[in-house]
């Protein structure tokens, strides 16, 4: 506790921005990702606009895995659901993309409850291969037969060059509206899922993850905790395939193969697990990493472009062997430096 600083009701000691310090934090940073899309330029705009979009995705895997402890492997099953499920609203019914989003991330909640089913009697590695099932299932199987169009749609979709928030109100046709879509979109999630952390539901979605004999001893039932843990991550992760989808304006089975689940993993893990900040920081390291390594190869060694994927990872393991807990734990590490410098006690 800061020197100075304490509380007088539950309240203020619940808050999400506790200290003076990170209320001032806060309000210095806050005009910052309103002002970066006026001096950044176009691809690094639509970067960090996929950065929202996949900060959206990874908090869904956050919540099924560093909350409930529920290994996930169909990240890329969820966020087609969600664009396919968002493509048909936009060009058959003209939704609009706020309608889409939810009913894309309440078939997607469901879908993800339904495969979570096998919850009831095995865990660990055994639920992770019901995702996989529902990986090969959806991507492999179902979006890519055109027997199935009548469901689905089409293989291949287009999304219309603008779209309207509700119909045609308040239509996105520009990269600047996206970013500030995205923007909106993540910051109700982001807060959304710190608050989640703090309530009886995820109370018992850590309890169960620490140790789920223990919690049902307590009296949490497990099996519909689990259940609910995955409708609450593959919500999350269907409104980020439905921000997707208007990301990139045409969707395709080969966009969501296990790879872009492995990608999240990655992002969750390099961030720090357990920390929205360290979704956040995760998602954004790699992107701006791949962004800027991919510019670097290209300016300086052209014909070495191909090699990207593999200074990726070295970067990467480098990284982990570094701070195996992750970005957040390195910065946990420096505060808690600088706090005590000069002195070591």
């Amino acid at each position: 506790m800061p020197c100075g600083e304490y509380f007088t009701s539950y309240e203020g000691r619940m808050g999400l921005l506790r200290w003076r310090i990170q209320r001032v934090a806060f309000l210095l940073a806050l005009p910052i990702p309103l002002l970066a899309p006026f001096v950044l330029s176009g691809s690094l705009v639509s970067t960090v606009t996929l950065i929202f979009i996949f900060v959206v995705a990874v908090l869904g895997l956050h919540v099924m895995l560093s909350y409930a402890g529920e290994i996930v492997l169909a990240q890329g099953a969820f966020m087609a659901i969600g664009a396919y499920t968002t493509a048909r609203m936009v060009n058959e019914l003209g939704a609009g993309m706020i309608p889409s989003m939810l009913v894309a991330g309440l078939l997607t909640g469901l879908i993800a409850a339904i495969f979570g089913l096998p919850a009831w009697r095995v865990k660990g590695f055994y639920i992770a291969i019901s995702t996989l099932a529902l990986q090969f299932i959806a991507v492999q199987f179902f979006f890519t037969r055109e027997e199935f169009a009548p469901i689905h749609g089409g293989t291949q979709q287009s999304m219309p060059q603008e779209i309207g928030l509700v119909g045609d109100f308040l239509a996105i046709e520009s990269a600047l509206q996206q970013y500030f879509f995205a923007l909106g979109v993540m910051a109700v999630f982001v807060i959304l899922t710190m608050n989640l952390s703090r309530t009886g539901i995820g109370r018992m979605f850590r309890a169960l993850h620490e140790n789920d004999l223990s919690a049902e001893v307590l009296g949490i039932n497990r099996f519909r905790n689990k259940l609910l843990a995955y409708a609450i991550g593959g919500f999350m992760v269907g409104v980020a395939g439905s921000l997707y989808a208007m990301y990139i304006g045409f969707i395709d089975p080969g966009f969501y193969g296990i790879d872009i689940t492995l990608l999240h993993y990655v992002m969750l893990l390099l961030g720090g697990m357990g920390r929205v900040w360290g979704v956040i920081l995760g998602v954004g390291s790699v992107e701006l990493l791949q962004h800027y390594l991919l510019d670097f190869l290209t300016d300086t060694f052209p014909d070495a472009t191909a090699l990207e994927p593999f200074v990726f990872g070295i970067i990467l393991i480098f990284v982990l062997i570094l701070e195996p807990k992750g970005l957040m734990a390195a910065l946990g590490q420096v505060k808690e430096y600088l706090r005590k410098w000069p002195y070591a006690y």
